[in-house]
């Protein structure tokens, strides 16, 4: 891989197959998957991106030869992931961020993006949410990412890696093979939607920041290309976060689907904001606009 080329490890998922394929139309890319079932193979085999192979649980190093521009660590474990072994996730978790800082050590990669997430904050009910406010993980995924974070802020080359911390990122797929993202809200509506009819299992009136694939790989690019953006965590949001009968209603119009809505209550039922100034200050403009995703996702569904 060339200098200029990127590594986007974890990359074969819901998020990180779209990123893939956006960062490969102007860059050599290259993934690691952990398995490959025939969708993400299909989908690998038609696109511009590289695969290869990588497992924490049984790999040492990254599978990487020569130098990288970047690498992109979306390889945390998931919600369900790390509330079934909350101790081997994290220990997942911490040696793959080894291999990668790793890469900085050796002089073989120039910038790292991290993933981590909002749920580092811990649980509902603050107003505003900030880079600054301190970490209080409450559930095992959350406490998972906030280790690495530590990993990454005590390491020497930290000046050298952008922690990024979004909220809820949705968009269409880029294969059929969801994983464990197959049940989120966004997905699931539009799946619904395109039978003419959708139910939201709640009430609709929890709040949730959603930000648009097109506007989280902006940020991406960003991270990669700016040098001043090392060494900073930074939010990766919407900015205000709406409420779920909203989000259900663009959904059902977009869709000409009848919507309905359960009694079920769940977290975050007062509006909040989630700052962005960080990632603003380095020239990311965010269009907020989620109208484009659900067109490409109904019709990913049909």
């Amino acid at each position: 891989m060339a200098d200029t080329g990127v590594l986007v490890v974890g990359g074969a998922g819901y998020f990180g197959a779209r990123l893939a394929e956006a960062l490969a139309a102007d860059r050599s890319v290259t993934l690691t998957w952990r398995s490959l079932p025939s969708a993400r193979a299909a989908w690998l085999d038609s696109s511009q991106v590289a695969g290869v192979a990588y497992d924490s649980a049984r790999d040492d190093a990254l599978p990487v030869t020569g130098r990288v521009g970047a690498v992109v660590n979306l390889a945390m474990p998931g919600a369900k992931e790390a509330s079934a072994d909350p101790e081997g996730s994290k220990a997942r978790a911490l040696k793959t961020i080894d291999a990668i800082l790793a890469l900085l050590d050796e002089g073989r990669a120039d910038r790292v993006v991290h993933f981590s997430t909002f749920h580092v904050y811990g649980g509902a009910g603050a107003p505003d949410y900030a880079e600054d406010t301190a970490p209080r993980p409450i559930h095992p995924y959350g406490e998972a990412h906030a280790l690495v974070e530590e990993r990454i802020a005590a390491h020497a080359h930290a000046d050298r890696v952008t922690v990024l911390r979004p909220t809820n990122m949705v968009g269409a797929p880029a294969h059929a093979d969801l994983g464990d993202q197959a049940g989120l809200i966004f997905l699931d509506l539009c799946r619904q939607a395109v039978s003419g009819r959708m139910e939201l299992r709640n009430d609709g009136r929890s709040y949730r920041d959603i930000l648009a694939f097109p506007d989280a790989i902006a940020a991406v690019r960003l991270a990669i290309e700016t040098p001043s953006t090392g060494g900073q965590v930074m939010n990766l949001a919407a900015g205000e976060a709406i409420r779920l009968d909203a989000l259900a209603q663009d959904i059902s119009a977009a869709a000409l689907a009848e919507v309905t809505f359960g009694d079920g209550i769940d977290a975050f039922r007062e509006p909040f904001q989630v700052s962005i100034n960080r990632l603003r200050a380095v020239g990311w403009a965010p269009t907020n606009d989620l109208g484009p995703e659900i067109a490409h996702t109904l019709a990913f569904f049909r």
